[in-house]
């Protein structure tokens, strides 16, 4: 039996409270003109991501902390992607008159919120399906990693469309993107391949790693490590691999900025992968 070690928990939850404190300083330096700059979310303005921002907060705590969300039945996954997507414009909308140093306020104080709440959490314990896993149940440490890819993305879309570097450094990018990592089985649930196959996706720069997808007898699993020869090896950097993962690179943007080497077809299945719901 080969050597797998498996992937560590991703505990994150102290990483909130300099999110918090940084997305502040950012807004509050933003120009009249930068608060209207288009972002990488198609139709929508840095002022649009903010207001975005806000609503997902107010969703989290309203459904997972209090338990009096508003709810809906869905059927597939697809369906449930375009509920999102229309609850999300229609929220950005209708948020547009609330003007921008109540926007700061409310975003920070949300933001508190959902700090006290998640410290109450257990990070061990099992809750619902995240989505993109393809999981029925993720663990509660996986639900609090996938919030701070939600606030950590959408941070960079506004520092993106400002002209701005923030929340680079490896202890924000490292954690983002292991959580990402996890869309990876999903992405290649229904590819064949030969047992004990590795695709082995490197990840370079700041905040960058390895990680081990294998082909075993009830689907693919993640690992950290292996002694596995590998049959595809992909090397990107960090900018490219988050921009992939949430949809913000086309395709062939992406083959440019990548090494590949051995069976290139592993390689055009992660160009499918997408760890938002979008």
């Amino acid at each position: 039996m080969s050597i797998r070690r498996p992937l560590e928990p991703i505990i994150v939850t102290d990483l909130f409270a300099d999110i918090r404190l940084e997305l502040t300083r950012i807004l509050e330096s933003l120009s009249d003109e930068q608060w209207e700059y288009p972002t990488a979310c198609t139709g929508w303005t840095v002022r649009d991501v903010a207001l975005h921002l806000l609503g997902t907060r107010v969703g989290l705590l309203s459904g997972m902390r209090d338990h009096d969300g508003q709810w809906f039945k869905v059927d597939d996954f697809q369906e449930l992607v375009d509920l999102i997507n229309a609850q999300n414009e229609l929220w950005v909308k209708a948020a547009r008159r609330i003007s921008r140093k109540l926007l700061i306020s409310l975003l920070s104080f949300t933001n508190q919120q959902i700090i006290d709440y998640l410290n109450r959490l257990n990070p061990m314990d099992v809750g619902g399906g995240i989505g993109w896993t393809g999981n029925h149940a993720d663990p509660i440490w996986m639900h609090i990693a996938r919030e701070l890819t939600e606030q950590w993305t959408h941070h960079q879309h506004i520092c993106d469309a400002a002209d701005m570097i923030s929340l680079k450094e490896a202890r924000f990018v490292h954690p983002v993107l292991g959580t990402f990592i996890y869309a990876l089985p999903q992405t290649y649930r229904s590819v064949s391949a030969p047992l004990d196959t590795l695709v082995k996706l490197e990840i370079r720069g700041e905040g960058g790693d390895t990680w081990h997808l294998v082909r075993e007898a009830d689907g693919w699993q993640l690992y950290a490590d292996t002694d596995l020869p590998p049959t595809t090896t992909i090397s990107m950097d960090a900018d490219t691999a988050w921009r992939l993962f949430t949809k913000g690179l086309e395709a062939e943007t992406v083959r440019q900025r990548t090494d590949v080497e051995g069976d290139r077809n592993l390689f055009e299945t992660l160009l499918s992968t997408v760890a938002i719901i979008a």
